[in-house]
């Protein structure tokens, strides 16, 4: 079950007695708890109606005790595991005995109580456990959302803050957060403390200018890193290394900053390649999995090499990477000089 379908569900008294929460993407979660906790439990007697156990202290006794306890004043009660691993592959919590009883009392849980487990970011499906709360309960996968789900998101959020967001200001933003992709490290969380950023930025004004958000964005690392690019594709060597100097003056590791230019190179040859192929930007996005504003500025930059030239770049700083984490050159060093190289191409 989705995120949305479960909630909807919540909203509309539709509750189950058994619920297995897991996904990576915990802002979503924590709000389906808010929502569930708030039809459950109210605000009423809540040290009384809502109870957490911690995986690492579980035992089948613990929880028979605490689910078989009436509520005080009301139809139900909350209970919350976390983290039990009885849900994954390798069970090191309760015996194999204990875990047989575990499944057998998921069957017998009383009405009066709504009971949670709150998983990591997998559970193994071939489980007796994940199959028994399928068939008894509800199992709900909090997944990432994709390009369009973000940018409703987004739309929803800044509409709330009573702020009003352009599409060229948008098109800006999503290319400066790190959301999107398999290897995007930003969440949900993130992304709203970004807007948050914004808000309290440009304080009583209305409108989100795209000026707003360059003064907002500009120490971010990816921006730094187009810019560069830039420098080097118009081979300003000077330029380029004053780029890099002023990234490592703001604290961004030497390693990081290697690690995001190399993989921006390999960015700009894999749409080179497609473009060449006849993909159009959007499509490029699509195949290699960045964002449609990513993909544009890779478009427009990779005009100025030739394939043989990216290739032969990213020859080059895989040779830097090998040199850095190898000791045989200072990384600092290493960097300045593929660099140069790259202007010198």
């Amino acid at each position: 079950m989705s995120y949305k379908e479960a909630v909807k569900k919540i909203k509309d008294n539709k509750i189950e007695k058994l619920y297995l929460l897991y996904g990576e993407e915990v802002y979503l979660m924590e709000k389906f708890m808010k929502e569930l906790k708030t039809k459950v439990v109210g605000t009423n007697f809540e040290d009384l109606n809502f109870f957490v156990l911690e995986g690492k202290d579980f035992t089948v006794t613990k929880l028979v005790d605490t689910c078989e306890t009436l509520p005080f004043m009301a139809e139900r009660k909350l209970v919350v595991v976390n983290d039990l691993d009885v849900f994954q592959s390798k069970r090191k919590t309760i015996s194999e005995k204990d875990e047989e009883s575990f499944i057998d009392y998921l069957g017998k849980l009383p009405d009066t109580t709504c009971l949670v487990f709150n998983a990591n970011n997998t559970v193994d499906a071939r489980k007796k456990a994940v199959k028994t709360i399928q068939k008894k309960g509800n199992v709900i996968q909090f997944q990432k959302l994709n390009a369009k789900e973000l940018k409703e998101w987004i739309e929803k959020l800044v509409k709330k803050c009573g702020k009003i967001m352009g599409v060229t200001e948008f098109d800006f933003f999503m290319g400066n957060i790190d959301y999107i992709g398999k290897n995007a490290k930003q969440s949900l969380l993130d992304i709203e403390n970004e807007i948050k950023k914004i808000v309290a930025f440009i304080g009583d004004k209305e409108v989100i200018e795209l000026k707003d958000l360059e003064a907002i964005f500009t120490s971010n690392l990816q921006n730094d890193i187009f810019k560069l690019l830039d420098a080097i594709e118009k081979r300003r060597v000077e330029e380029a290394i004053k780029r890099l100097n002023r990234m490592l003056y703001e604290g961004e590791p030497v390693i990081k900053i290697a690690a995001t230019l190399g993989n921006q190179v390999r960015n700009l040859l894999k749409t080179k390649l497609l473009l060449e192929e006849g993909y159009s930007s959007k499509a490029v996005a699509s195949k290699i999995g960045i964002h449609p504003f990513v993909a544009s500025k890779c478009a427009n930059q990779c005009k100025g090499f030739r394939v043989e030239e990216l290739e032969a770049l990213l020859n080059r700083f895989l040779q830097m990477d090998v040199m850095i984490k190898s000791g045989k050159m200072k990384d600092t060093i290493a960097l300045e000089l593929f660099i140069i190289e790259m202007c010198k191409n």
